[in-house]
């Protein structure tokens, strides 16, 4: 509101500038037609907050890269190389400037509302109540006996001092029948004059929108402006009833000594504006010249024009050759890649892309899972993320260069940055594009060129040849999209990529000395992870950062200058999330140490008042907290399996334990997972494709079915200790947890999967033709460490299975010839649909 107002009164101001030009540029002198321009402004103002952007001029352009003072970090959904998980507020480094201090923090714009809203309300009262009291002042009044001088209703009232008026009605003094004829005739001239010309009128409208905009300087310059022509205009019409100025002068100093007006009465003379209007008088040649209704109407016309141009906005779109229903029915263009439709920037490093798979219309944040949208019949889509559900107009997205998002209870704006490329029509220079570019605070993308071609290569990962697209736009291995942007200028800033591993990021362009620091600080890590991995021993300091962590999150108020930059924003984001799930776990009882993970985490597990939970945590070298992946494991609720002809009657219970239930997919076709609601009314939560997974946050017992593409319901799943990772598969739907058969042997190809697939790590060419492309997607982002995890632990001696997990992963614990590990490993028709390597605890 504080903003509406104040571009409101800004854009009148800006109206009230171009009027008072023009009035002295053609050197207007009649007071009767600077009132109607000025009544003309005072109604604008009153009308402006509005009418404001009503008059929009749209101007198609290409799309152009965002400016930095757009980004913020409150959003950004920075790459870690573990599974998206929810962070646990524990302590890293420098935070962006967006985010606030542990502490006590002050809402301004709540503050300043408070004082807009109270300064306001004291000049509204302070009118009103003398409007009433002056009312109540006029009906007390006892009107003027006898023949009346003018047609007007004149009284007489015992509390008035001097003559005034009030809306219609004029108010003289006890003293008024004692007057001589002149003087009387004067005084009800004048006053008559601002009956006739409805200045009470003008003068209440003018001190209301004092009230509204009172912190606009030209607010009280407007009213104290017609207030001194209505006094002009109806000093001269009363000059030219007596026809004596002389003598009208002598009598506007004598009734100004007597008057003492109220907030909402005009009184003929004041005391404070008496002298310059007699000096007026006596000063001017001729009386004003009358203006006419018609005359009248041709001035509030030629004020229309800038009327408009105040009011209006200048809205800039991006021409688009097709309609939104093209989108979700017609053909996808001529590339090969996947037919993306539009890209919007939330953050430096968060883009939300909306796309198109065949007839459907699929959304994706960076760092989380492709979902599907679902479209109401209101035109209004949404998009359930893992931190809560988004919402967002579909139509406003071909119309405008930006996209209002409602998450999380309010509305954040995301800027089009880039959409489908068209065919190129002549090849670029390619050495433009050559360059760095930070993907996230421990990754780059270095472009370079191959011959008549280029390569791409993020850090420590392998080269790849690219193939170009379109403008700009390049793919690499069919599946990933790579688009240049460029800015004002033309010339190529940023780069954004797109790759099924970690959704859509956007990288700016760097120099080689910043790029060569970034990838010389992911090489320590590189360097220090696999001792670490191998000798299982914690990092000093950890177990205090998390128990910090954890009360500070209690309280509501984490200490962002203990945590990284990216760790810092994911909190952020979802600190209203995890502030009520540590209050939902109550305090902590006990924290032991697990293990140290294959990315150098170190993992712990902690048990609270009412559930447990586990830690994963990576601090810097100076002790600061790099980043915390958090997930709550629930209470000793065991969970279940509920059949789908009790769904009608199923609902969660309020108040049990937070737990994150990981589902995946072995039906051989897509499923949908929904949350009941305490209504029981399902909520789409995702689309899990074919030998892929899907997470959630929830609550023990918090009921979730599981239908199939069509929405039949194929179970109902019932978060618990027996329930936190569930495998969908046709044999066992249905099955009770512990009460279908588990298999007691290895998968037939198991361990011989395995031994390859920890050969083709340990070559860093892994094989993967034969993986899943989700197990594909983590091993290509695990690679670096995986690789230098097996270089260190040495040749594999020998491969034992140890049994089967609730997800049917095989476990096995390799031995090496430096020491050993865990893996899992699941198998279905010769190709690894789960993997995951972890320590022997």
């Amino acid at each position: 509101m504080i903003a509406t107002l104040a571009e409101a009164a800004l854009r009148s101001f800006v109206l009230g500038g171009v009027v008072w030009l023009g009035l002295n540029l053609f050197r207007v002198r009649n007071p009767h037609v600077h009132m109607t321009a000025w009544v003309v402004v005072l109604l604008a103002s009153l009308a402006m907050p509005f009418v404001m952007h009503w008059p929009t001029l749209t101007i198609a352009r290409l799309p152009v890269a965002v400016p930095d003072e757009l980004w913020s970090a409150d959003f950004s959904m920075l790459e870690t190389p573990q599974p998206p998980q929810s962070p646990l507020p524990v302590a890293p480094g420098a935070v962006p400037a967006p985010l606030p201090k542990a502490g006590v923090s002050i809402d301004r714009w709540l503050v300043a509302t408070i004082v807009y809203a109270g300064v306001a309300g004291l000049l509204l009262l302070r009118l009103f109540v003398g409007l009433f009291l002056t009312w109540r002042l006029t009906r007390a009044a006892k009107p003027m006996g006898g023949p009346q001088m003018i047609g007007a209703d004149v009284r007489i009232s015992r509390d008035v001092g001097g003559p005034v008026t009030f809306g219609s009605t004029i108010l003289v003094p006890p003293q008024f029948a004692g007057w001589d004829a002149k003087k009387r005739l004067a005084v009800l001239a004048h006053e008559g004059a601002h009956v006739a010309n409805r200045d009470f009128y003008v003068l209440l409208l003018a001190a209301i929108n004092r009230a509204v905009f009172w912190f606009s300087p030209f607010s009280w310059w407007q009213l104290a402006h017609l207030a001194e022509l209505a006094e002009i205009i109806s000093d001269a019409q009363a000059i030219e009833v007596i026809d004596d100025r002389l003598s009208y002068a002598e009598i506007l100093l004598d009734v100004a000594t007597s008057v003492k007006p109220r907030p909402v009465e005009l009184a003929m003379a004041r005391a404070s504006t008496v002298r310059a209007r007699v000096e007026r008088i006596i000063a001017a040649a001729a009386l004003p010249v009358a203006v006419g209704w018609r005359k009248r109407l041709w001035i509030a016309a030629a004020i229309v024009p800038a009327m408009i141009v105040s009011a209006g906005m200048i809205a800039y779109r991006t021409p688009d050759p097709a309609p939104v229903a093209a989108d979700l029915g017609e053909t996808a263009p001529a590339q090969h890649y996947r037919p993306f439709v539009n890209f919007y920037a939330m953050g430096p490093a968060s883009v939300f892309a909306i796309f198109r798979e065949g007839d459907e219309l699929y959304g994706q944040i960076t760092g989380q899972r492709k979902l599907r949208l679902t479209v109401a019949s209101d035109g209004t889509a949404s998009y359930a993320a893992s931190f809560g559900e988004i919402t967002f107009p579909l139509d406003a997205e071909r119309r405008s260069s930006e996209l209002m998002l409602h998450m999380n209870g309010r509305d954040v704006r995301a800027v089009r940055i880039a959409e489908m490329p068209t065919s190129a029509s002549d090849a670029a220079p390619l050495d433009q594009y050559v360059g760095w570019y930070r993907l996230a605070p421990n990754r780059v993308l270095t472009v370079r060129r191959d011959g008549d071609g280029l390569q791409v290569q993020e850090t420590v990962l392998g080269r790849s040849a690219v193939l170009a697209e379109g403008a700009d736009a390049f793919s690499i291995r069919g599946d990933n999209l790579l688009i240049f942007l460029r800015d004002e200028q033309a010339r190529v800033t940023r780069v954004l990529l797109q790759t099924a591993v970690s959704g859509a990021r956007l990288a700016p362009r760097i120099d080689a000395s910043v790029a060569k620091a970034i990838e010389a600080d992911f090489a320590r890590r590189i360097a220090e992870v696999p001792d670490r991995f191998r000798e299982q021993v914690p990092a000093a300091g950890g177990k205090e950062a998390i128990l910090r962590g954890i009360e500070d999150m209690r309280r509501g108020t984490p200490n962002y200058d203990r945590m990284s930059a990216p760790l810092a924003a994911k909190i952020h984001l979802q600190l209203d999330e995890l502030h009520a799930t540590f209050l939902a776990l109550g305090a902590v009882e006990s924290i032991f140490f697990r293990g140290v993970g294959p990315g150098g985490y170190d993992i712990y597990g902690a048990k609270f008042e009412n559930g447990t939970a586990e830690f994963r945590l990576l601090l810097e070298p100076d002790g600061k907290v790099a980043d915390v992946i958090f997930r709550p494991d629930g209470n000793d609720e065991l969970g279940g399996i509920v059949a789908c002809s009790e769904e009608a009657s199923v609902r969660g219970r309020a108040g049990t334990s937070p737990i994150r239930i990981m589902v995946y997919n072995e039906m051989g076709d897509d499923i949908q997972v929904f949350n009941l609601d305490a209504d029981g009314n399902r909520r789409t939560q995702s689309v899990v494709r074919t030998n892929m997974s899907s997470a959630h946050m929830t609550t023990v017992n918090s009921p979730w079915v599981i239908a199939d593409k069509s929405g039949r319901c194929l179970e109902i799943l019932l978060p618990g200790r027996q329930t936190r990772f569930h495998n969908v598969e046709a044999s066992t739907v249905g099955s009770r947890p512990g009460h279908a058969a588990r298999r007691a042997v290895p998968i037939a190809n198991g361990e011989e999967m395995l031994r390859r697939y920890i050969e083709g790590v340990g070559k860093g060419q892994p094989d993967y033709d034969h993986m899943t492309t989700e197990v594909a997607n983590i091993t290509r982002q695990q690679l670096p460490f995986d690789q230098a995890i097996l270089a260190r632990l040495g040749a594999l001696r020998a491969v034992s299975f140890r049994g089967v997990t609730a997800l049917d992963s095989d476990i096995y614990i390799a031995q090496f010839a430096n020491g050993s590990a865990e893996w899992r490993i699941g198998v279905r028709n010769g190709t690894i649909t789960k993997i995951a390597l972890g320590p022997n605890f």
